[in-house]
């Protein structure tokens, strides 16, 4: 037995089983494919281990056997990881994957032919040749080893033409791990015929085998295109406080930043779930245009808003080579907008609300007018309008002083928001409320105004109370009618019918009401 080739074969078997180790332990997502591979690969080197040693007639068949029959299943993962490794190239997203069900098959059903080699003798069998003194085994091929070579031929003549088409049209910053690859098998494959036809054995291709294993392991797990890309990107952006990404021209990612790898979670040089990761995160991107937009991820407290700024990048003859996306997390900066908007709003409500009752004022009116204008516009329908004069304001503000009359309006109005609960109510004048129905108080509206005009009369005759509390006024309703075409002469209706009422007032009790027995001159000053 060559005591150097036992050497190599050893040193080759050690390799392969790191690599194994080591690719069962990358987060790259290929990993189960090379381990698969790396594994295979050990089986035929183990065979010419045994093949070289001829030690027995029957070891030495044992060993032709485990090389045949590991040849098949070094093509089979071989198949398996070209699947993997070339997934999606030439493909448009949405495609479905085609799994490699005929290679299989041919493997299988060539595997089988094989393991009926010791019943039929039909594929090859080993002749005992005395030479020197010593006695070696010679392969004598048959039917069944030419089906086998044909079939292992034409499965790696496919896996060579796939790497070939990857070669081509993958983007350049990809395409060094595939020509690499390419090469790689068709030196094996070279290898492997030489042997095949001019009878030098099988088993020294081993040799092949085992340094392709070390190139595929190196390119497909540990090597980075473009180092230098990645030193410059990281020198300037690094200091960037967003998340950013660069992908080739078939959207995937093949560089991220540090803020990047922690928004997606992906680890160290590890890009090949990114892609996914942010379409999880902010949902498919337009594949044809540039992109700004805003996006929120999560819910409540844990909300965070992000802005995406997607530009593609495209080279000296007008076509697509990349893209980057550059995430902004801008969700402390949208709280402060927030707080600051509620501030201004907070600020606007208080400028639309009457200081003294806190309903309405004349301004908030004003904007309510031009919104219920639009309503009947648009063929709003149900509407009514209360119109409330207090009476007596003069005299009370006259006889008792200002703070008097304050508490008067106050109790006033106190009396029309209980009426009109579901209603805005406004202060349009010194002594003037109007209250714009709609909704539950809508449908109650005779009713509530019918009640709200008895409280009035009410208050108004409990003479034990004080002058400033005994609370008064004339109310007046309308209704939107068929052919108003503004909410004005709805207001007028009303207006009207309290102006009425406020004459069957004046009748009655006069321009100026005693609002007590006792002689006015003993309320002269209010008293709080």
């Amino acid at each position: 037995m060559n005591t150097t080739y036992t050497v190599i074969y050893i040193v080759l078997i050690l390799a392969l089983v790191t690599c194994t180790v080591l690719a069962k332990r990358s987060p790259r997502q290929c990993r189960g494919a090379v381990a698969w591979l790396e594994t295979a690969l050990i089986v035929p080197i183990l065979a010419s281990l045994l093949i070289m040693g001829d030690f027995t007639g029957t070891l030495t068949l044992i060993g032709y056997y485990m090389y045949f029959i590991g040849i098949n299943v070094v093509l089979a993962s071989l198949v398996n990881f070209t699947n993997t490794y070339c997934q999606g190239i030439g493909k448009r997203r949405g495609q479905t994957k085609r799994k490699p069900t005929v290679m299989y098959i041919a493997l299988g059903a060539d595997t089988f032919q094989m393991l009926l080699n010791p019943f039929f003798g039909h594929a090859f069998t080993l002749k005992a040749v005395t030479d020197g003194g010593g006695t070696s085994h010679e392969l004598i091929t048959y039917l069944g080893q030419t089906v086998h070579l044909v079939a292992d031929y034409s499965i790696i003549f496919c896996v060579i033409l796939i790497f070939t088409i990857a070669s081509v049209i993958t983007p350049k910053i990809h395409r060094e791990r595939y020509t690499i690859l390419l090469a790689s098998m068709c030196a094996i494959g070279l290898l492997q015929v030489y042997y095949t036809f001019s009878g030098k054995g099988y088993e020294r291709s081993s040799i092949g085998y085992g340094c392709f294993g070390v190139i595929l392991f190196y390119f497909s797990i540990i090597h980075r295109p473009l180092r230098l890309l990645d030193q410059m990107l990281s020198s300037i952006i690094s200091d960037l406080s967003d998340a950013f990404f660069v992908f080739d021209s078939t959207g995937t990612c093949i560089w991220a930043n540090e803020q990047g790898c922690r928004l997606t979670g992906c680890e160290g040089t590890n890009y090949e779930e990114v892609d996914q990761k942010l379409r999880m995160l902010f949902g498919d991107p337009d594949a044809n245009k540039d992109m700004d937009t805003r996006r929120t991820v999560g819910e409540g407290e844990n909300a965070r808003i992000y802005l995406l700024e997607e530009k593609k990048v495209r080279g000296s003859n007008g076509k697509e080579s990349g893209s980057y996306l550059r995430v902004r997390d801008v969700t402390e900066v949208e709280n402060e907008i927030k707080v600051r908007d509620e501030q201004i709003g907070q600020i606007s409500q208080e400028a639309y609300k009457d200081a003294l009752t806190g309903v309405g004022n004349k301004a908030a009116y004003n904007n309510k007018v031009d919104e219920l204008n639009m309503l009947i516009k648009e063929g709003h329908t149900e509407l009514a309008v209360v119109m409330v004069d207090m009476n007596n304001l003069k005299k009370i503000n006259d006889e008792y002083g200002h703070k008097a009359g304050d508490l008067y309006i106050r109790g006033c109005c106190h009396m029309i928001c209980e009426a009109f609960k579901h209603s805005p109510v406004y202060r349009i004048g010194g002594d003037e409320f109007v209250a714009v129905l709609q909704g539950q108080d809508y449908d109650e509206r005779l009713q509530t105004v019918h009640d709200l005009h008895t409280a009035f009369e009410d208050a108004c005759e409990r003479t034990e109370l004080e002058p400033w509390l005994r609370c008064s006024a004339a109310v007046g309703i309308s209704e939107l009618c068929s052919d108003d075409n503004s909410f004005e002469l709805v207001f007028r209706r009303a207006d009207k019918a309290m102006y009425d009422e406020k004459k069957l007032f004046k009748a009655l009790h006069g321009s100026y009401r005693a609002l007590m027995d006792d002689e006015p001159g003993e309320y002269s000053e209010f008293e709080e």
